[in-house]
Parts: structure tokens; C-alpha cells; sequence
């Protein structure tokens, strides 16, 4: 049954499991702590409908202004009923799973750690049912002075979720925006990509290997970073108004332009350290403070809502290149970017027309001239050549000599009109030779008194080849590709063992003692350096993939009831 798509402040986008529909998550601000899932089918993009899913009302977990990220488990989509992963950032830093059959996880968060951003929080990792995020927390490891730190989040089961503070290299202190790629692929570890952007208009990559092993020892690592590479920045200065999506092996960054429109840059680690801006053939979106993003198979789905409760949806097709959905604009803003991938070389033009007003007349006419000019060029130079050759020849002639036998002219050296001449004489040279020789032997057969005078050596008959060692030319090297390491590892810095083991993220649930109880939020103390979720009865967890159904775990609801629609 169709419904009105709310209009949310901080809302999050994920696609389903089919890439036909796209998730929309939030917290309505006339209903805080209310936690709502509508599937919405962009069939028509100028007229989407809307469909309610599931919510979960939990007063002081859920907030209506704090910033959200959805992510599918797109290592799981196998799995009719694969969840969406949300995760809210600030003060409440809490997460949960929820599940296409309306199952929503209790929410849960890392005890003393939190998440300051949705803008550095980023997907470097997908297989099976887990996915890798490279975030910056808000308090810094113990063993490793750095706010950034590495999470693995469980799609059977939020509670099976891990963190750790130690990634072997660790980016920037003063991050702007972080963006995530992944190999896709169904064995571990997982590979990916983390690119950090920094306040200084500068940006590094760095290769991110994932571990799906069960944290059980200070030694257990879930994500390792490698040594950076500089980013190339092609002449693009990011905003702080930038955030990033992940399509896979391809990171994208929607920004504000300077005329208030949105305009967008990818970049492909794995291929590349180039950014690049999206050359938009077409019109745009306008950029504004709710837009959200997702990506939902070649398509980029975006979401605004306006003060007024109107709601916007825009798709980009990352193939054509272009925008479509309401409300899209003229963008006055030209590309700042060289090769940027698009059919088109200029940024936001009118519906894409950018015909050429060039005088072609002008152009043929110029490209006959021009051959006219090479074959006069061409005809100067070859009777020049003809003209030097005679002259040259004539200066060369001797009265006496050999080089006036034509028996001895080399015909190579002749002019190309005199060279049959040449090859004449030197033929009948050879036959007078041959008549001399005969008439001496015949004289030395009737005359025995005459001394014998061997023959003179024809030097025009034809004389055994010699052969002359030509040095065997080296075959070039073929250097044949060892298979690649998924990145430059440098072993991570060890927690030492006298720090307590790894601690689980707390779950919350309703407490019993009066209708009027409020959730109480864990105190912020220093963090160890990894945390494991727990239960009060866990056992050790051995990470399952795509071939599980995803598990239903038991929502207790709190004593005014759960809120969930009737």
C-alpha cells in the first residue's frame, strides 16, 4: 500500500537486494526517537511511490538531528532479506541493522567510542555478510594517537560488529572528507581502497586489507592500511559541503558548486590516483543541506527535502551521463577538471545540445590550401635533387681511370636514368673477358714451348657468398606480471598484552522500573584499543558469508510499547 514520502532532515539511502528499489531511512522530527524504513520505487523518477516498511521507537538513541549512513551489505545480496546497515554519528553514536521482513537489531554502539561524521566514515570492504569501514572516532587510540580506526559490522547479527584502533598507517589528523571502494569478491580477507582528503587541498590513497577473523587476542587485527599514495587533484578544491558515495571500485564526491548547483568528481583507485570531475551532459540538481546520495546499480539516486515537507528525488546515469528527475537547473559553473570521462567537454550545458557554430566553408578551404602548398613543396625539392644529382656527376669525370670503365662503375652510384647503361657495358665486359681466356688456353694447347700463365680471376663471375656473422639481436624481455599483493603491508603495531581484552558494544534495552524511564547513554572514558561485541552468554563467533539467510534477533520493546505502525 502506497504512503507520503516523509521528509526528513538527516535522511540515508540504500539500495534494496534487487537494485530496483532504493531504502529511505530517518527520524521524522515531529516523532524523535522514531526510527522509520520506507522502500521507494523510482520506476517513474518524476512521480515515486512510496511503501512503509518497519520502525523502531527508542527515546534517546534515535535522534531527529544527527546525521545518518545507510550501507546494503552488498557481499550479501543473495539474501532475500539481507538488512540495510545504519549508523547515526555525534553524541549518539548508535547502529543497527534492519531487515527487509520489518526486524529491526536493538541499537547498539561501541562503549566510550563514538563516530563524528558521516562524511569520514567510509566503505573499504565487502564479503559475505560483513562490511569494512575506515572512520574517525571521537577519542584517539591509547596505543596508537589516532582518532581513526577500523569497524567491522555483521549483517546476521549487529552484536557480532568488532573495532579496533590499529591499521598499521593511520591518514591525516585533519581529515575534510573520506571516500571507500572495495574489490568485490566472496573470499578473505577483503581488499579495498580508502582515500582521505585533508583541509590543505591535498588527498592520499591507501589500500585497505580486511580480516574476517573473530577478535579474540590483542594481536587480532580487522583492518590494516597501507603506505598512502598522493592523490592527484587535477586543479578540483573540494568544500566542506562534500560527501562521498561508493559504487563499488568507484568512489564519487558530491559537492556544492559556486552557483549553488551540485557537481560531482569520482576517482578509481584501483586504476588511478586522478581525481576527476563528472563532465554532466544536461542540466543538474541544486545542491542543498539535505541532499543524501546512494548508489542503486549504474544509477546515483539523490534525496532533499525542503523546510516545507516537499521531496525531491534525482537520479544520474553514470553510462549517459546525465540527470533526470524534477527541479533540475542550468549550471553556469565550467569544468575545472582535465580528462574528465564524458562525451561532452563542458560542464551543466543547457539540455546537452552544445552544437558547433564553426565555418566549415572556412575549414575546407584551409585544408586545400594547405595540400597545395605540401605537393608544390614536395615537387621544388625532387627537382632540386635531380638537378644536384647531374651536376654532381659531370664534376666527377675523369679522362683516365678505372672510375671510366663502365665494367667497374658501380651501378648503384649512377644516376637512376644511367644505371641500364652501366649493367650493358659491365655485361659485355664480361663476355670479352671470357673470349680472351678462351683464345690464351687454346694458344697454350698448341704451343708447348710457351710457360703456363694461369688465367686471370674473373672478378664479374659469380663468386661464392660469404657469410658474414650478423650478432643475433636480443629479444626484449618480457616481464610477466607476478600476482599482485593486495597492497604494500606494513605489520601493525601491536597492543600489548597487559591491556585488558577486547570489550563488546553495549545493547540497549528497556529498563523495568517505571513507565517513565529514559535511556541513559554510556559515560565517554578511554577506549581500549579493540572492542568486540558481547552478550551476556556469547561464544566465540566465527564470521558466516552470503550463503546464510539472515538471522531475526528478538526486539524487546520498551514499556510504553514499541511504536511500531499498526
Amino acid at each position: 500500500m502506497s504512503s507520503t514520502i516523509p521528509a526528513y532532515s538527516y535522511a540515508c539511502l540504500a539500495p534494496d537486494a534487487t537494485g530496483k528499489f532504493v531504502y529511505l531511512v530517518g527520524v521524522p522530527a515531529s516523532n524523535n526517537g522514531r526510527l522509520e524504513m520506507t522502500s521507494i520505487d523510482l520506476t517513474n523518477i518524476n512521480s515515486p511511490t512510496a511503501t512503509f516498511i518497519t520502525n523502531q521507537t527508542a527515546p534517546g538513541f534515535w535522534s531527529s538531528s544527527a546525521p545518518k549512513t545507510c550501507l546494503p551489505y552488498s557481499g550479501n545480496q543473495a539474501s532475500t532479506n539481507s538488512p540495510v546497515f545504519v549508523q547515526q554519528f555525534g553524541v549518539q553514536s548508535y547502529f543497527t541493522n534492519i531487515y527487509p521482513s520489518g526486524i529491526v537489531d536493538l541499537p547498539a554502539n561501541f562503549p566510550s567510542v563514538g563516530f563524528i561524521s558521516n562524511k569520514l566514515f567510509s566503505l573499504s570492504g565487502a564479503v559475505g555478510g560483513l562490511n569494512w569501514i575506515t572512520a574517525v572516532a571521537n577519542v584517539s587510540g591509547i596505543a596508537t594517537n589516532s582518532p581513526w580506526t577500523g569497524v567491522r559490522y555483521n549483517a546476521t547479527a549487529i552484536v557480532y560488529s568488532s573495532r579496533d584502533f590499529v591499521l598499521s598507517n593511520y591518514p591525516t589528523p585533519s581529515p575534510l572528507l573520506s571516500v571507500g571502494t572495495y574489490v568485490a569478491s566472496s573470499n578473505t580477507p577483503a581488499q579495498g581502497y580508502h582515500v582521505v582528503f585533508d583541509a590543505n587541498g591535498a588527498g592520499a590513497i591507501y589500500t585497505a586489507l580486511d580480516s574476517a577473523a573473530p577478535i579474540v587476542t590483542s594481536q587480532d587485527r580487522i583492518l590494516s592500511l597501507s603506505s598512502p599514495q598522493t592523490v592527484n587533484m587535477n586543479g578540483i578544491t573540494l568544500t566542506s559541503n562534500a560527501f562521498s558515495l561508493t559504487m563499488a571500485g568507484v568512489g564519487y564526491i558530491l559537492d556544492k558548486a559556486s552557483d549553488g548547483t551540485t557537481v560531482m568528481y569520482s576517482i578509481n583507485p584501483s586504476q588511478s590516483t586522478k581525481l576527476q570531475q563528472v563532465a554532466v551532459s544536461g542540466n543538474v540538481p541544486s545542491f542543498t543541506s539535505s541532499l543524501t546520495a546512494a548508489s542503486v546499480g549504474n544509477k546515483i539516486v539523490t534525496y532533499s527535502a525542503a523546510s516545507n515537507g516537499a521531496v525531491t528525488f534525482n537520479s544520474f546515469d553514470t553510462v549517459a551521463l546525465g540527470w533526470s528527475g524534477p527541479g533540475l537547473v542550468k549550471s553556469t559553473v565550467p569544468s575545472t577538471s582535465s580528462g574528465s570521462s564524458s562525451p561532452s567537454s563542458s560542464n551543466g550545458s543547457s539540455s546537452g545540445s552544445g552544437s558547433s557554430s564553426a565555418p566549415i566553408g572556412a575549414i575546407i578551404g584551409g585544408v586545400v590550401g594547405g595540400l597545395v602548398v605540401i605537393a608544390l613543396v614536395a615537387f621544388l625539392f625532387i627537382r632540386s635533387r635531380r638537378a644536384s644529382g647531374k651536376t654532381s656527376g659531370a664534376a666527377n669525370v675523369q679522362p683516365q681511370g678505372a672510375n671510366q670503365d663502365p665494367s667497374k662503375m658501380n651501378p648503384a652510384t649512377a644516376p637512376l636514368m644511367e644505371q641500364n647503361y652501366v649493367l650493358q657495358q659491365q655485361q659485355q665486359a664480361v663476355a670479352q673477358n671470357q673470349q680472351l681466356q678462351y683464345q690464351q688456353q687454346q694458344q697454350q694447347q698448341f704451343n708447348p714451348h710457351l710457360s703456363y700463365m694461369p688465367p686471370q680471376q674473373d672478378i664479374y663471375s659469380a663468386q661464392p657468398l660469404t657469410t658474414v656473422p650478423v650478432q643475433q639481436q636480443a629479444q626484449p624481455k618480457i616481464f610477466q606480471p607476478q600476482a599482485q599483493e593486495p597492497y604494500n603491508y606494513t605489520p601493525p603495531t601491536l597492543i600489548p598484552q597487559s591491556q585488558p581484552q577486547p570489550q563488546q558494544p553495549n545493547i540497549f534495552q528497556a529498563q523495568e522500573s517505571s513507565p517513565q524511564n529514559h535511556y541513559s547513554q554510556a559515560g565517554y572514558m578511554s577506549p581500549t584499543s579493540a572492542a568486540t561485541p558481547q552478550t551476556p552468554g556469547s561464544q566465540p563467533y566465527t564470521p558466516t558469508h552470503s550463503n546464510n539467510t539472515a538471522a531475526s534477533p528478538q526486539y524487546i520493546a520498551p514499556p510504553n510499547g514499541d511504536g511500531y505502525a499498526a
